[in-house]
């Protein structure tokens, strides 16, 4: 990967990790889907007026990619979120990553490099050192939840890779116009309270909302789409794994939680199984995606 293939690579864990602490307050407040719809009402809103370039991927693509990257995976891992701890919700999401690796081979048909993989590997046992086993088992049913939302995720951003003709920015905007009619939906199918929490909010929930907004989901996937485009798919998701550890990192600086020398470690650890995927000889890109921004 080139540098600045790095540096893209790195917004997305950062802005994730930063938004999921910061957003606390705002799902607790707002139904998450209804949140959801919202925060891409928002960007397909905005990216009407700043993204005019015809949307090159196909209808049809942009349907099939908006369902698995955001409507059905936020359903399944809100849903089962709330039957977990939140370490082990945020450690069960991290088998995404594993999921997108392999299915880029599997779906994607990209090369399965070995060396990848075990850097993979590292990172996730780096994971299970910086968020911690649980002492007890969780429940099983929303375990399942989120691992099937890990899967359709990963499953999404493989497609995405495959069948989008857009850049970055562009994929995003199909996410944002394809999945507000299905969040929509699904919104009023699995939750209630939704006029409630737009009455009820106070100021400072709505500039909570509106930071997930631009920093968790518009400048994150803007990123992410623009690397996925340019970057084996078993090279990108990897950085993901950086999420609980800026998780944490911002809970400590934000919420004067504790840092202990375990999730420094495993930080590190995480660290080192991202070199490993990262650092290497950069292979020629596509035309399509040396065309993408």
């Amino acid at each position: 990967m080139t540098p600045r293939q790095i540096a893209l690579a790195l917004v997305p864990p950062l802005c994730f990790g930063i938004g999921f602490t910061v957003a606390k307050p705002t799902v607790a407040h707002f139904p998450p889907l209804f949140m959801m719809l919202m925060v891409y009402a928002g960007i397909a809103l905005v990216m009407t007026f700043t993204y005019r370039r015809p949307l090159a991927t196909r209808l049809s693509h942009i349907i099939l990619i908006s369902a698995l990257a955001v409507t059905i995976q936020g359903a399944m891992v809100f849903i089962g979120l709330k039957g977990l701890p939140a370490t082990t919700a945020n450690l069960v999401l991290q088998t995404q990553v594993p999921f997108a690796v392999l299915l880029g081979w599997l779906v994607g048909g990209e090369a399965l490099d070995g060396r990848k993989s075990l850097g993979t590997v590292i990172a996730l046992a780096g994971v299970a050192m910086v968020i911690g086993l649980p002492e007890a088992p969780p429940p099983l049913a929303p375990v399942m939840l989120v691992i099937g939302g890990a899967f359709i995720w990963a499953l999404g951003q493989v497609f995405a890779r495959k069948y989008g003709r857009d850049g970055g920015a562009g994929i995003l905007k199909a996410n944002a116009l394809g999945s507000l009619p299905q969040l929509l939906l699904a919104s009023l199918l699995l939750e209630q309270g939704q006029i409630e929490s737009l009455a009820t909010a106070t100021g400072q929930q709505w500039l909570m909302l509106l930071f997930v907004g631009v920093f968790g989901y518009y400048v994150a996937y803007s990123s992410w789409y623009s690397v996925l485009r340019q970057c084996p798919i078993e090279q990108v998701a990897p950085f993901m794994l950086l999420m609980p550890v800026v998780g944490i990192g911002a809970a400590a600086v934000l919420l004067d939680e504790s840092i202990s020398p375990a999730q420094i470690l495993g930080g590190l650890t995480i660290l080192a199984g991202l070199a490993i995927v990262s650092v290497g000889r950069p292979k020629t890109a596509a035309p399509e995606s040396a065309a993408a921004s």
